[in-house]
């Protein structure tokens, strides 16, 4: 038992070389514009659409698998504020002038309502999945566009039966390389 774990080391430790060898971007953030169809919250029964600001970080632990933290602030009108913030995987297919991904995961929706009548908060378990690519700039810097579909726990529209209000998100912005 003792001698297959040595050999398995041994193998590891050939392995780490080869694999730093891999010429892609290890940790990159992004900062940019979104825009979130999300319902009027004035008029549940129709949809808005809400800018915002999107900071998205990931951390690509291979070429092509990573992970992937996205926070937006949106301005949902009449005094509301959404924060989200979705940590999950992302899969890359890298080229030299293009890089298409797929990304999913899950985490928080903060909503913030300051009116005339007070302040009020609520939190709700949100999800997101959805695809984008990368166009590079240069060594340092990329182009981002990214077409996502994010769902909140919670129902903003009384005449619906759903306990989750699911929303479209555009968001675009410029990717800096933080650690090759």
């Amino acid at each position: 038992m003792v001698r297959i774990f040595v050999v398995a080391c041994f193998v590891l430790l050939l392995a780490i070389p080869a694999m730093a060898q891999d010429d892609f971007p290890r940790i990159q953030t992004s900062l940019g514009y979104t825009n979130l169809s999300f319902p009027d919250l004035s008029n549940p029964s129709q949809t808005s659409h809400h800018s915002g600001f999107a900071n998205q970080t990931s951390f690509n632990l291979t070429k092509t698998y990573g992970l992937d933290n996205f926070m937006g602030i949106y301005s949902l009108g009449t005094g509301v504020t959404l924060i989200s913030d979705i940590f999950g995987g992302k899969v890359m297919y890298r080229t030299s002038k293009f890089v298409p991904y797929g990304l999913a995961g899950i985490g928080i929706g903060y909503f913030t309502a300051s009116t005339s009548q007070g302040y009020g908060s609520q939190s709700s378990f949100a999800t997101r999945y959805g695809a984008g690519f990368d166009i590079p700039i240069n060594d340092s810097m990329a182009w981002k566009v990214e077409v996502s579909r994010m769902g909140f726990h919670i129902n903003v529209n009384p005449l619906s039966s759903s306990s989750w209000t699911n929303s479209t998100n555009i968001s675009t912005g410029v990717v800096f390389t933080i650690s090759n």
